[in-house]
């Protein structure tokens, strides 16, 4: 017996039925993720804003389910992915507890990008440089002594783009190819904790720039700077490196006029 055309029918009969299944449950798959989403961001930014101060006993898990009109295994999804991040904590008995936000793991990319739609906090900018200076010269002198030439190249492609942008006068652009520059150093330093860090360095440098566009004289005034880190970085200059990326970044602490934060 052929069994060659009964086969291919088969098989053609098995593609059609795959073709014609319902598409509802995908629908819904990526439907769900969406409402996720929202409903983590909208709840972390009320924390975020101080709507619900550390101590405060949230609402009961059916208030918040009518809140944001989703389930409780939405709603219970959510509150995990809170206390991941160090937000709140669930206790029995109790409910789900503001944690003091001392607790909260504010260099979480998440956090770092909902802070950015609220109005920019001059403290946590502050303590963001704060840690750069601390990060980024250590970086600077490691790429002076181990980065290679394909290292190097895309700390100059963005070094030429702020260039360009700066003399266009378009900040936002000039701002995204600052985060590349400082990122791609950190990256040059091919040390593993510090490539680690360049995705939240990048993300503080969004949020710090918030703060840049609204009071820094002059975004970009610091441009000749970062010129100067990448040429002591190819000279393997690593004392060179470490002392300018440390003058870069004490002139952002002055242009921003935050140096008095700490004092208040």
């Amino acid at each position: 017996m052929n069994e060659g055309p009964l086969r291919g029918g088969l098989e053609r009969a098995h593609e059609l039925t795959l073709s014609a299944a319902p598409t509802k449950p995908l629908a819904k798959a990526l439907v769900k993720p969406r409402v996720h989403r929202h409903v983590v961001k909208t709840l972390a930014q009320r924390l975020l804003d101080g709507e619900f101060m550390p101590g405060t006993v949230l609402p009961s898990e059916p208030e918040l389910c009518g809140m944001f009109n989703v389930s409780r295994s939405a709603m219970r999804e959510a509150i995990k992915v809170l206390d991941s991040k160090g937000m709140v904590t669930t206790r029995p008995r109790v409910g789900t507890v503001v944690r003091a936000r001392d607790y909260w793991n504010l260099l979480d990319p998440d956090l770092l990008a909902w802070s950015m739609e609220l109005r920019p906090s001059a403290e946590l900018v502050l303590s963001l440089i704060e840690a750069r200076q601390v990060i980024e010269p250590a970086a600077a002198r490691l790429a002076a002594l181990r980065a290679t030439a394909a290292d190097i190249a895309p700390m100059e492609e963005a070094f030429r783009l702020m260039s360009r942008h700066k003399q266009s006068q378009d900040f936002d652009a000039f701002n995204r190819a600052d985060i590349d520059f400082h990122t791609a150093l950190l990256r040059a330093s091919r040390n593993i904790v510090f490539q680690q860090l360049s995705n939240t360095i990048g993300a503080a440098l969004a949020y710090s720039f918030r703060l840049t566009i609204a009071r820094a004289r002059e975004p970009g005034a610091s441009l000749s700077m970062h010129g100067e880190v990448i040429d002591r970085v190819r000279m393997r200059d690593s004392e060179g490196a470490f002392a300018t990326m440390t003058q870069l970044l004490n002139i952002a602490v002055v242009d921003l006029g935050l140096s008095s934060i700490r004092e208040g």
